[in-house]
Order: structure tokens, then sequence, then C-alpha cells
């Protein structure tokens, strides 16, 4: 089964941070949000879980609190802006150096080099020049959805 998929992988990471936050599962409602404003902005909702498990990864989940919502989402779309930019985001799960003890992988993947999910990006400029406009698309749905509502 691992060779096809590695859900299983990905229920027990998010079980793992929602056991760890003190409010619960913010970084769940921060995916909700960014997926509702997915519709036709070109990022699929796998890039926005990547982008999450990676903060989640290396933030302390005391920094997830209802409180700090905002500053998540900002964080979010921080991140994204960044891989746009170094046309890189890393697969979470191969050759993630920082994985939960506790999230057992098979060898192949803890050895593997990491995947650049946006390596389209690097092969196809007029593809990065797209979604780096289709960022800023967001960012101002984005920002006029937290204004706005």
């Amino acid at each position: 089964t691992w060779a096809e998929t590695y859900a299983v992988a990905e229920v027990k990471f998010f079980r793992r941070m929602a056991r760890q936050a003190r409010h619960g599962t913010l970084y769940l409602n921060c995916l909700q949000l960014c997926a509702s404003i997915l519709v036709s902005a070109g990022f699929s909702s796998y890039t926005w879980k990547t982008v999450v498990m990676h903060l989640l990864n290396t933030m302390p989940p005391s920094s997830w609190s209802k409180w700090d919502f905002l500053l998540r989402l900002q964080d979010i779309m921080w991140y994204l802006h960044g891989c746009l930019e170094e046309k890189r985001l890393d697969h979470f799960f191969f050759g993630n150096k920082n994985m939960p003890e506790d999230i057992t992988l098979p060898a192949a993947f803890q050895a593997a080099e990491p995947v650049n999910l946006f390596q389209c990006l690097v092969q196809d400029p007029a593809a990065h020049a797209k979604a780096l406009r289709e960022f800023e698309e967001l960012q101002d749905r984005f920002t006029r959805l937290l204004v706005f509502g």
C-alpha cells in the first residue's frame, strides 16, 4: 500500500499535531479557509496541505492558537510565496529529515532526495509567471475575504 498512498502517515501526522496544539485543530481551520478560496486560483488543495504540514512541522504547536489565526494564515501565504519565488516546494514525506519520530515511513521515503512539487515551474518560465500572477490574485481575494467577509 505504501507504493500507492501515504494517507496513513498524513492522518497520523495531523492527529499528532491536534494532540499537541493547545486549542485543537486551528490548522484545519486554516486549511479549510484556504481551500474555500482555491476555486479557480490555480493551486491544488494538495499544495495547501503540503505548505501547512511544513509549517506545522517547523513551528511550535503553541503558535497555532485561535488568537494567532490571522498570523498563521499570513505565514501560510508567505511560505507559499517564498516557494513560488524559489520554484521549490518539497514533498512533505520524501526525504524530509525533520519527520516526527512517531511517523514511520518506509526506508525508501526516508532515504529519498526531496521531491520538488514545483519542478514544472523550474522547467517552464511561462508557468512560473502564471503561478506568480495567480498568487497575486489569490492574495487579493484573500485580503478582500478577511477585510469584507
